[in-house]
């Protein structure tokens, strides 16, 4: 039995649903800082270290599934609109990488904001990395590709046959994320984006292949 086209499709299917659920899990799972400078980030993570750990392995996995997600994403557009597949990919893998990048910092935030640290000079540590030039390109790199990338994928799989819901959410995850208007706020947009992928998760699983038994007569070519 060749199952191997069905299972690559539901796999796919299952990566498009759990890695963006995933990342409202991770969001949720943090406890969000009081306010959005330093010394209240840092504060945040001292006060819940666990949480703030959970919350970096579930975005971590995350990261890992996206990779797979963001190939299902692009499939509907490589025959007709490889360009666009093409586009959309690559800006969404850059972002994905710059993103992996910055995530990278999570365990040495952990370390500063430890009880033992001075927490005056943690702070002023923390702003002086978030200043430098190269997470700077990092940080615009994520905007213009993690969060443009993935609607450009989306425009083209509307454009392919799927349903217009799937950039119009999209678009509406992104617009929450970036007005960061408190935690629930966030968390819709990251709800967003997951329906959004959700819907190309049940048209992917809906159109994986029917294995044939071996053997199976294939029938006559006419």
């Amino acid at each position: 039995m060749n199952s191997t086209p069905a299972f690559r499709a539901r796999a796919t299917a299952a990566c498009l649903v759990t890695a963006p659920a995933l990342v409202l899990a991770a969001h949720l799972a943090q406890v969000t800082p009081t306010q959005h400078d330093t010394a209240s980030e840092l504060a945040s993570i001292a006060a819940h270290p666990d949480r703030y750990q959970a919350s970096a392995a579930l975005g971590f996995v995350a990261v890992l599934l996206y990779v797979p997600a963001l190939l299902g994403l692009a499939a509907p557009l490589r025959a007709e609109r490889p360009r666009l597949a093409l586009t959309g990919l690559s800006m969404s893998v850059s972002g994905l990488l710059a993103l992996a990048s910055l995530m990278g910092s999570g365990p040495v935030s952990l370390a500063m904001a430890d009880a033992s640290a001075d927490r005056a000079a943690m702070i002023a540590l923390t702003d002086r990395y978030e200043s430098g030039v190269l997470v700077g390109v990092w940080g615009l790199l994520m905007v213009l590709g993690w969060s443009v990338g993935p609607i450009v994928l989306g425009f083209g799989v509307w454009r392919s046959g799927f349903s217009p819901a799937v950039p119009a959410l999209l678009v509406a995850g992104l617009v929450l994320q970036v007005l960061d208007a408190g935690r629930w706020p966030l968390a819709l947009g990251f709800a967003c984006t997951t329906a959004a992928m959700a819907l190309v998760a049940v048209r992917t699983w809906a159109s994986a292949p029917v294995p044939e038994a071996a053997g199976e007569p294939q029938g006559l070519a006419v």
